[in-house]
């Protein structure tokens, strides 16, 4: 018997029989049915001779499976209570969806090279510019030796990928690569711009907490009860509306794996993709989205 997603979403994370699941329901079997479409694929992929392949779909399901355990976790942050945390949790769903997208649909097996090298030297920058800081100090005396074993861990890492990058033969595909170093950049390349600027800025403001909400709250200070309460409404829709349309990026990046491994018709993504476009649209003018007007 196949598995039901709010049965399973309930069960996994222990949520009473009687919460009421109604502003999460399609959110849950849309991007559990991508989830599982898609890993189950991708994992029946053979990975060839020369690895390169099983590198690329590894790496695909690694990054869709933690991906999916943050869009979980911003379904149980709205369901039990939580909506400001789940607009964070979809900041963090909406990049790891655009990364997953780029890397499947743009990148290549070198790509994902430059995608680990990237962490890599960052880290090893910062814990070099942390060294600086501590050594001399009274406290580097125990400092220093965690630096010292986190740094030796990182080297590791940077040994496999050299590793990794000679025995598949990738050092011509990994110069001819490109990892872009922002995030916008990579918005950018997937022609997603207007994405950036409206969804995934917005919801940085949950995650940096900024002054907005803060204004919110003091301005309706002097309000009447009844328009504190509208505001409250209005802010739990508004929350409801961006992790469904955060949910979008999932089953996108989801797709984008399918497509960049062949699976050429993609129609029950589609399908999940349409409800949860259907979803944020009965729920945007709750939310207090500007509804425009009639064209002349």
């Amino acid at each position: 018997m196949a598995v039901q997603p709010i049965s399973e979403f309930r069960k996994r994370f222990r949520i009473d029989a009687r919460a009421d699941l109604r502003d999460v329901s399609v959110a849950i079997e849309s991007t559990y049915k991508a989830f599982t479409v898609a890993s189950e694929y991708l994992e029946k992929i053979e990975p060839g001779i020369d690895g390169s392949l099983g590198l690329r779909v590894h790496t695909l399901v690694n990054l869709l499976g933690r991906n999916f355990e943050h869009v979980q976790a911003m379904l149980v942050a709205l369901a039990t209570g939580s909506p400001a945390s789940s607009e964070a949790l979809a900041r963090i769903v909406v990049e790891g969806s655009v990364n997953l997208t780029y890397l499947a649909i743009k990148g290549n097996s070198g790509t994902l090279i430059l995608f680990f090298r990237e962490w890599l030297q960052e880290h090893q920058k910062k814990l070099s510019a942390w060294k600086a800081e501590v050594t001399g100090k009274p406290h580097g005396s125990w400092v220093l030796p965690m630096i010292a074993e986190r740094s030796q861990l990182v080297d590791g890492f940077v040994s496999y990928v050299d590793d990794v990058e000679k025995h598949l033969g990738l050092k011509g595909e990994t110069d001819s690569s490109i990892w872009p170093k922002s995030l916008f950049a990579r918005f950018e390349a997937l022609r997603r711009q207007a994405d950036y600027y409206t969804t995934y800025h917005r919801l940085s403001g949950a995650s940096h907490i900024t002054a907005e909400d803060t204004l919110n709250w003091l301005v309706s200070l002097e309000m009447p009860d009844e328009v504190k309460r509208r505001v409250g409404v209005e802010a739990w829709a508004y929350s409801t509306m961006m992790t469904r349309i955060a949910a979008t990026f999932f089953v996108d990046a989801a797709a984008a794996c399918l497509i960049a491994n062949g699976r050429a018709t993609n129609d029950d993504l589609k399908d999940c993709k349409l409800a949860l476009a259907r979803a944020a649209e009965d729920v945007s003018v709750q939310a207090g989205v500007p509804q425009g007007g009639t064209p002349a």
